[in-house]
């Protein structure tokens, strides 16, 4: 990776507080559902059997019925 052109760089807006603990705030992203799958990433992957269970593994630790998006693409990341 190289370094981002100043230009490029996100601006913030600088937020006053009154305890001088001033601040810079940002855009906020957006979820990763609702953005298009990026072009450079290729055709999309199947899990393998043992990538899924650990996906059903993370959901089920973090309380829900079965994986969403995020917990899919951290097993397909690893």
């Amino acid at each position: 990776m190289g370094a981002i052109n100043p230009s490029k760089m996100p601006k913030g807006v600088t937020k006053k507080r009154r305890d001088d603990t001033d601040f810079e705030q940002y855009a906020k992203g957006g979820e990763v559902w609702s953005k298009p799958r990026p072009k450079g990433l290729g055709a999309p992957k199947s899990l393998t059997p043992a990538k899924k269970s650990a996906a059903k593994k993370a959901a089920k630790a973090a309380g829900r019925p079965y994986p969403n998006l995020v917990d899919n693409m951290r097993m397909a990341k690893k």
